[in-house]
């Protein structure tokens, strides 16, 4: 394995806005493996609603029926971690797996990477892995702090293959398609009885539905 792509989450629930980033990030990078990495303690968020063990079956489910030649794959080591859901202890677990020169890249929305500076070692990130930052409709990229836009002026390419071939260290904005809502909303609206067929793989809505959840 020569690359592999990390998009950390709560995914409380999965939605069509992950699936899609996701499948459209790897039609466009085709990376040799996609993690999915569900977290078990969010640090700069509130407490999951639905358990690890739902969250893990809902993802499931949400890529049961994705094409195979995508190579997704969930990755459980942070659910299976008993210390809090640090990203960079993350990468050090997948360094040291896989090896000092396989491409680590890490997938995260333009809204998380603007909290950067508020991560746990957070400038430790990109001595271990790059980052594709994907476009967030809505999101105005001006409003980043300065800590940020020196990290942008450092690190940040306009190479998107720097993302595919760099051991670590690039920063690549990609446009993965606006899909304008989140886990949060979507907690909100499946709380008001509100249909989100539109918004979330059926089977999840089935599962939803079958265990109460929201």
């Amino acid at each position: 394995m020569h690359n592999l792509i990390i998009f950390g989450g709560t995914f409380d629930p999965p939605h069509n806005g992950h699936i899609n980033t996701a499948i459209n990030v790897q039609k466009h990078f085709n990376f040799d493996r996609f993690l999915f990495l569900p977290c078990k303690t969010p640090v700069l968020k509130n407490e999951a609603t639905a358990t690890p063990t739902q969250r893990i079956e809902m993802l499931n489910l949400a890529l049961a029926s994705v094409d195979k030649t995508l190579h997704f794959q969930i990755d459980l080591s942070e659910i299976n971690r008993d210390t809090p859901s640090y990203m960079v202890d993350s990468l050090q677990h997948f360094r040291k797996q896989f090896g000092e020169k396989i491409v680590l890249t890490l997938l995260m929305g333009d809204d998380a990477f603007s909290q950067l500076p508020y991560w746990h070692a957070w400038t430790k990130l990109l001595t271990l892995a790059n980052i594709l930052v994907i476009k967030r409709a809505g999101f105005d990229d001006r409003v980043h702090s300065d800590l940020i836009k020196e990290l942008l002026a450092k690190h940040e390419t306009k190479d998107s293959t720097a993302i595919c071939e760099q051991t670590y260290g690039a920063i690549y904005h990609f446009d993965a398609g606006s899909f304008d809502f989140s886990s949060t909303w979507v907690r909100k609206e499946l709380g008001k009885n509100k249909d989100l067929s539109a918004y979330m793989p059926e089977p999840v809505m089935q599962y939803i539905k079958q265990n109460d959840l929201y």
